[in-house]
């Protein structure tokens, strides 16, 4: 009996191993690859917003119904609230924000693109480096002029 379950185990942790797109076609596979190319580039853009304290460029990145999920529960719809909201973040974060994304996991449904990944954040309070840190969620949508927009973005603090 407890061979049978071994193989069982093994047979399963054997399973899990292989890779999720095994049986990708090389079409879907070059979709993934353009769609992470495009978000690369997106991501890119969200630190040079911070670098350069331009919340245009963040709001840029967010398709006309794209919701930015606050911490405190509120939520921000559109670029031009999306616009308001980072002004004033990055206002109270003062300058010398120094930004990095970093994305895990990428999956892709059609025109939509998953995105999981880490992102930190640091900055000087009373000449003391303060990082912030943590994991997002961002769901991407291929627009209409084959560009990718964020349709919804939330952060996820690790305290």
């Amino acid at each position: 009996m407890k061979r049978v379950i071994l193989l069982l185990i093994a047979t399963g942790l054997s399973v899990l191993a292989e890779p999720v797109n095994k049986n990708e076609s090389p079409a879907q596979s070059s979709a993934l690859a353009e769609a992470r190319k495009a978000i690369d580039k997106g991501n890119a853009q969200w630190i040079d917003a911070w670098d350069k304290a331009d919340a245009s460029l963040i709001a840029g990145l967010f398709a006309a119904d794209g919701v930015l999920l606050g911490r405190n529960g509120k939520s921000f719809k559109g670029p031009n609230q999306i616009l308001e909201r980072m002004k004033t973040v990055m206002e109270d974060a003062g300058k010398g924000v120094k930004a990095t994304v970093t994305t895990v996991d990428l999956w892709l449904d059609g025109g939509t693109a998953y995105e999981t990944g880490k992102y930190s954040y640091t900055s000087q309070e009373k000449g003391q480096p303060v990082t912030d840190e943590g994991r997002y969620v961002t769901i991407w949508r291929r627009q209409s002029d084959s560009s990718w927009k964020i349709i919804v973005d939330m952060g996820l603090p690790k305290n």
